[in-house]
């Protein structure tokens, strides 16, 4: 770690010279066995005990014995930054990672997505941690873990926009007024919660419960279902660490591609022409046209975008010009760079590919052959599609006292393609198992409008 001292330093100092910013990153260099133990927790060095752990343990150990994958960097989004480099990596690979993490630090810094995350999960992991240890001693190891394996199986019904929303006091379901303010998963135990709803009496008209639609459905489940206080807080958990993790599945592509385009940007001038010769190599194997890279895509589009803007290639006059001559057409304006910090702080992935992704650059990048570009369209709308809310159903609780019995109604936002019935009957089962009552969902089987039910 000494020899790469030296390293960091002039790199941050590059790196802020150019107009990144980040808080201060800390690099520690760790083994291949540590590197996989951290790959599997996320990055954490800390987390609640759960078999899930180590099957991704054992995965990402053994693809590395085997030589199928290697993981150069992990980089943890709190402040400080902790950023791993993995030793047995060559001075050149060490010098190209540390300018890549710091490219990363200025993306969590400054990307709109990652400003109402808390940069403190660290600790707050270790909490975690720490609650689901002291459940497992009090109600035992298997029901706590077998608690785990439901609730994680609902782990992406989230609102992945909640951090974002703030409402008027006056439209939130009425709270009483001495509650106190604590770490969610110890809100059940702090301050007693209401109890679920119940049958109304005949011509009773119950408050709607919830008071709009929601896709925060763990966190309604947390709230109200009829649960021991200790499963509400690992309700709360997983539900803080889905949000935590979100905003990284969308922007993926856009994260890895403005890491990608600033290490080498920032180390390229520094190198030897030997080092330049084993950077070039180490470049085409990350940036190799293998599937859906999201280094090589997100580095190519913003290079397009720095080069659109710089050349003057956007705007009304030039969609209004012929392909053939959007392919020639120049005008130096100078505001590549400003397009690119630009991007870097608003967009997500969606709004990235689906702004910039044209057939002229899926063209001049032979991401698709001049006989498929008829087609160009639909397989960016399915692309798009898979970016959607994470690449899963899109699904809201809309009544939680459905035709007066106290049951849940989740409606489907169907957008051309049908749930897996196989799948969508477990979710439902495990949310009766949650919810103590049948639940059902509105969506379309065959093309026709269908009420799915568990319970």
């Amino acid at each position: 770690m000494k020899a790469l001292l030296p390293w960091i330093e002039t790199l941050r100092e590059r790196a802020q010279a150019e107009g990144l910013t980040f808080p201060p990153v800390l690099f520690e260099e760790v083994g291949p066995e540590e590197m996989a133990m951290l790959a599997a927790y996320g990055g954490f060095p800390r987390r609640y005990p759960h078999w899930r752990w180590g099957s991704e343990y054992l995965r990402y150990r053994e693809t590395y014995r085997y030589g199928l994958a290697r993981i150069y960097e992990l980089v943890v989004n709190t402040v400080p930054v902790q950023a791993y480099l993995l030793k047995g990596n060559t001075l050149l690979a060490q010098k190209l990672v540390i300018a890549h993490v710091y490219a990363h630090a200025d993306f969590f810094h400054n990307n709109l997505a990652f400003k109402p995350i808390p940069k403190d999960m660290l600790s707050e992991m270790a909490h975690h941690a720490a609650y689901v240890e002291r459940a497992m001693e009090r109600h035992g190891a298997r029901s706590v873990e077998e608690f785990l394996d439901l609730v994680l199986s609902l782990e992406n019904l989230i609102d992945p926009h909640a951090p974002y929303i703030q409402r008027p006091q006056e439209e939130e379901v009425p709270k009483p007024q001495d509650r106190l303010r604590v770490r969610p998963y110890l809100d059940p135990y702090v301050n007693p919660p209401p109890e679920p709803p119940k049958e109304a009496e005949e011509g009773a008209k119950p408050q709607a419960l919830p008071p709009r639609p929601t896709r925060d459905i763990l966190g309604f489940l947390a709230r109200y279902a009829p649960l021991a206080p200790w499963q509400k807080g690992i309700l709360e958990i997983i539900r803080e660490e889905s949000l935590y993790f979100a905003p990284q599945a969308a922007t993926k592509i856009l994260n890895e591609g403005w890491a990608t385009y600033w290490h080498t940007r920032l180390l390229l001038p520094l190198l030897t022409p030997k080092e330049a010769v084993d950077f070039a190599e180490m470049q085409a194997g990350l940036l190799a046209p293998h599937g859906l890279n999201p280094y090589r895509l997100g580095y190519l589009l913003l290079k397009e975008v720095e080069e659109r803007w710089d050349k003057g290639r956007f705007g009304p006059e030039y969609e209004a010009l012929p392909l053939g001559e959007r392919l020639r057409y120049e005008r130096p304006t100078g505001e590549g760079q400003k397009k690119l910090f630009q991007v870097r702080t608003v967009y997500t992935d969606l709004n990235f590919l689906e702004e910039f992704l044209t057939p002229e650059f899926a063209l001049r990048h032979r991401l698709v052959s001049p006989e498929e570009l008829p087609r160009f369209a639909e397989a960016k709308k399915a692309l798009l599609f898979r970016l959607t809310n994470a690449g899963y159903p899109i699904v809201e609780l809309v009544d939680a006292n459905y035709q007066n019995r106290g049951e849940l109604l989740l409606v489907h936002t169907y957008e051309g393609v049908e749930l897996d019935l196989r799948k969508t009957k477990a979710v439902l089962e495990n949310l009766h198992r949650l919810w103590g009552r049948p639940v059902h969902l509105k969506t379309v089987v065959n093309g026709k409008e269908t009420l799915l039910s568990a319970g």
